[in-house]
């Protein structure tokens, strides 16, 4: 099995710089990769996700991929848990409506060979809201029922395990919920894990696990947010999945553009009409 992860298109019904790359990258996977499933790791749509003109929008782009394509929401798609989110933006119950009403459930599970792909909503960790308790009652389910000889690969949003050693002033992981999900994990035959939302890639083993940050497809990190370390490239995620065994590649697509969030218009424009909202 193969399976390409995608993450952080960040595309606007205004079309831009990110359609741009992502016309591109539609292109590559479909006529080089060739994969069995693609997964988006979330940050679907530019900035804000009550904009339902740039989800249909997004939701009609994806259906050019000629592999089957599952999503699942990152925080520009339905708001972030927290005392603080990133411009007052929370999860809220209408939100997640909003997104599953066009992509479908936010977790999931997919089932090929001795393969299971489980997607998590990482904007629920933290939130309190009903809809997370049902999501860890349907993880502790989905563990309890699976076989040792079943290899499981997670995709979610933001990382499980911590991104950064000192406080960044945004959430850059899951937080807190890390302990209760990896012991959840730890019942399982866990493969690997694919996250995004820091756009940049990274590839390191945790507990025997392989741990994939995988870059954005829109738009690199712009100075004083970047992290150390990684690799400040836009690309694809390319997952190898044969005899057990899974291995994570890094992809840079021809022709992709590597420009900082500041410089693409849809992006500053849009984050420019939540620091001055009309009326």
């Amino acid at each position: 099995m193969k399976i390409v992860q995608i993450s952080d298109t960040h595309l606007s019904a205004r079309g831009g710089r990110t359609q741009q790359n992502f016309d591109r990258v539609v292109d590559y996977v479909n006529n080089q990769v060739r994969p069995d499933l693609i997964v988006h790791s979330g940050d679907i749509v530019i900035i804000h996700p009550d904009d339902a003109e740039d989800r249909a929008h997004a939701h009609a782009l994806m259906q050019r991929f000629s592999a089957p394509v599952l999503v699942v929401p990152g925080n520009h798609d339905i708001g972030e848990p927290g005392s603080a989110p990133w411009k007052g933006i929370g999860v809220t119950d209408e939100r997640i409506a909003a997104f599953e009403t066009v992509w479908g459930p936010g977790h999931w599970r997919r089932d090929v060979d001795d393969w299971t792909v489980l997607g998590l909503n990482s904007e629920l960790f933290g939130s309190g809201l009903d809809r997370e308790a049902a999501q860890w009652a349907w993880i502790e389910d989905v563990a309890a029922e699976l076989p040792d000889s079943q290899r499981v690969i997670v995709f979610l949003h933001k990382p499980i395990w911590s991104a950064v050693d000192e406080p960044v002033g945004h959430a850059v992981d899951i937080g807190e919920s890390r302990t209760r999900l990896l012991e959840i994990l730890g019942k399982v035959s866990l493969a690997a894990v694919g996250s995004g939302h820091l756009h940049c890639y990274r590839q390191t083993v945790r507990d025997g696990a392989l741990e994939v940050w995988a870059p954005s497809t829109g738009f690199v990190a712009g100075e004083g947010d970047a992290l150390p370390g990684p690799l400040h490239q836009l690309g694809i995620v390319e997952y190898d999945c044969t005899g057990g065994i899974v291995r994570a590649s890094y992809r840079s697509v021809p022709g992709l553009d590597d420009v900082a969030a500041g410089a693409v218009p849809e992006v500053t424009e849009a984050i420019d009409a939540l620091d001055s909202p009309v009326g």
